[in-house]
């Protein structure tokens, strides 16, 4: 069962905030509010937003006055057969997420992209044996098609997917217009297609374009990741969400962005511009087979209407017609064909480039940094320079050789490199003595780094609780190379509230990564049943709890042997009274104080460092504390040694 349909009445309501633009325009939900509670298109509320900057802009009389003429002259030169004169548009797909990898949520797969644009050339070409196809006695074969751009701005070569760490977790409406600003390619050469995972106030919105005549730095189309692409291609790897998983919020915002309006515009006054687009009351939903209003029948099939991806099948000659004339005449869409985004860079000799595919954040604070090395000169590349560093630290440089063959890449596992907790940006290039293009040498990205969860436990348990759909919920512990030694899920949908327990035996002192994952994306708690999962120590005490997540949670766990420090051990040392309501005392026989002590909670976030001068700073004051598990750490020279204590 598909959650769309339940989700709750809370998009009737009106939600706003404030938008991006100076006059700060309010963002609110659609009107065209389908049965499943989903918006299937933001466009028009859109563009009434956008008006109020560019009053001419498409949904204005003066849009129409201006198209007018070069409508009617394509429209007279219109004759049943096609032509050869294909208009070619490329496109740039900028991928917003937050550090995943590479096919997890967001951070959607090269199939994924790929597959929207097969769709798109399918439903714009009316190609035969495909989906797009329609015997409709109106269809049209609008003579558009749509390639991934082939070099960036810059002159670099590219495969057109730009991916980049919005360092968010998802946009709403204000954060997307940011990001649209930050990260747009010139709209005059490409068509700038966003997909993100969309929350907040876009949360329930398929997609949204901009019409013609608007602000360059956002113009373009943009859709959440579970509607951009096709299930009819998937490898295996696609995130996408059935009714809405053939690709066609693409198409339906791809024809908003080309001067179309939905079909159901002005209701039965019939205001799309298409007199073959019969008049529409009001948007079709699901798969119906027919629907009679303002006295004809509906074109459900339309793809200009609100009907399912897999109902939809027609552009009519009218609407090519419209689409010409804006690829004839309006700005940003009528240099799109003369491109040089549609052309391949010059070719050099030796061009090594570097793009950041995954960091992999270790146990304490350590990262791993793998790099994406491509070449893209005509030579051999034989040696590389990488230059990395986390912030405004040193540079530390490392050399990679091998043979790496012309418009091949390889990943590249660079050194651990050391930090701290908390928020940082890691910056990385890549050159040689040849190179003959900069463009494309660096790279950078946001990441955050949290202390692990201290345990002396060899055992740990697992307590999982599922909500209504256990059939999206999976689990795995992995240790500190990555390999999975347990995992459970998917699980059956409507055992709400069944409980299921697994152990897992820390065999060696290491780093263990314990995930739990949302295939939906929206955690286990708590609109669908009351799900949670809680991780104890052998003694049953708490280490960490949730279950009100979205995609994922994970928590770090480093497994040490507790007190083995021989200072520790000598000192005979006492921590009372455990469980404590105010006062916690270290006692340490006759030995010379501690350097220090840290106070970590249950998830393993450090919250307290002091130094130790004198015995009194051995009463450690807690009762400002919530209740629950926390862990001390007490520091002297290298040694440490944790203690675990319960805050009434």
């Amino acid at each position: 069962m598909n959650k769309l349909y339940l989700a709750s009445l809370c998009f009737c309501l009106a939600l706003c905030m404030q938008g991006w633009a100076q006059h700060s325009p309010v963002m609110k939900k659609s009107s065209h509010l389908q049965p499943n509670s989903v918006v299937r298109c933001y466009s028009d509320e859109y563009n009434t937003i956008l008006r109020n900057e560019h009053p001419n802009m498409m949904g204005s009389k003066s849009f129409e006055n201006k198209l007018e003429q070069t409508l009617k002259d394509i429209k007279s030169q219109r004759n049943s057969a096609a032509t050869d004169d294909i208009i070619v548009i490329p496109v740039v797909v900028h991928v917003l997420h937050n550090g995943e990898t590479i096919g997890v949520g967001p951070n959607i797969t090269e199939a994924q992209v790929l597959s929207q644009i097969t769709v798109l050339n399918e439903d714009y070409r009316r190609l035969m044996g495909t989906p797009g196809y329609n015997t409709h006695e109106d269809g049209a074969d609008v003579e558009v098609e749509f390639v991934l751009a082939q070099q960036t701005p810059e002159g670099c070569p590219t495969n057109g997917i730009d991916r980049v760490n919005i360092c968010m977790d998802g946009v709403g409406y204000s954060d997307m217009q940011s990001q649209k600003t930050q990260t747009y390619w010139d709209p005059a050469n490409y068509l700038n297609m966003w997909s993100a995972k969309f929350i907040d106030d876009l949360d329930g919105i398929l997609g949204y374009a901009q019409f013609p005549g608007g602000t360059a730095s956002t113009d373009g189309v943009a859709s959440n990741y579970t509607t951009f692409g096709s299930s009819d291609y998937d490898d295996g790897t696609f995130a996408l969400i059935a009714p809405y998983d053939k690709g066609r919020t693409m198409t339906h915002e791809v024809g908003h962005f080309l001067g179309l309006y939905h079909t159901f515009q002005g209701a039965c006054d019939d205001e799309d511009y298409c007199d073959d687009t019969p008049a529409v009351e009001t948007a079709n939903y699901g798969c119906p087979e027919s629907n009679y209003s303002c006295d004809s029948y509906d074109m459900v099939e339309n793809f200009m209407d609100y009907t399912n991806d897999e109902c939809m099948n027609v552009f009519t000659n009218d609407q090519k017609a419209r689409i010409l004339a804006v690829l004839s005449a309006s700005t940003n869409r009528a240099s799109l064909e003369d491109s040089p985004a549609l052309s391949a860079p010059l070719e050099v000799a030796s061009d090594p480039s570097v793009a950041i595919d995954e960091l992999q954040i270790g146990c304490g604070a350590s990262i791993t940094p793998i790099v994406r090395l491509s070449n893209y000169g005509t030579q051999t590349l034989t040696t590389a320079t990488f230059q990395c560093y986390i912030d405004d630290t040193t540079p530390i440089t490392f050399s990679w050789s091998g043979s790496l063959d012309p418009q091949s890449s390889v990943q590249v596992a660079l050194e651990p490199m050391e930090t701290t907790a908390g928020d940082h940006t890691f910056y990385v290039s890549v050159a040689n003595e040849l190179n003959a293009r900069t463009c494309n040498d660096s790279d950078s990205t946001c990441f955050n780094v949290s202390d692990a969860l201290q345990v002396a436990a060899s055992q740990i348990n697992l307590t999982l609780t599922l909500d209504v759909f256990g059939s999206e919920t999976t689990w795995s512990l992995q240790d500190g190379e990555g390999v999975v030694l347990y995992s459970g899920g998917p699980y059956t949908d409507g055992n709400s509230g069944a409980v299921f327990t697994e152990t897992f035996e820390l065999g060696n002192e290491d780093c263990y990564l314990f995930s739990i994952n949302d295939t939906y994306g929206d955690g286990i708690c708590c609109t669908y049943g009351e799900g949670s999962y809680v991780l104890t120590d052998e003694e049953g005490s708490i280490l960490v709890e949730g279950g009100d997540f979205e995609d994922m949670e994970s928590v770090t766990i480093q497994y040490e042997t507790l007190g083995s420090a021989d200072y520790f051990v000598e000192a005979g040392m006492k921590v009372y009274p455990n469980p404590t309501s105010d006062i916690l005392i270290v006692k340490l026989g006759a030995h010379e104080l501690p350097d220090s002590y840290e106070i970590y909670n249950a998830l393993g976030q450090n919250i307290r460092h002091e130094e130790i001068s004198s015995e009194e700073d051995l009463s450690i004051n807690v009762s400002s504390y919530s209740q629950g598990l926390y862990f001390l750490k007490l520091n002297k020279g290298q040694q440490n040694v944790f203690v675990q204590f319960l805050k009434n």
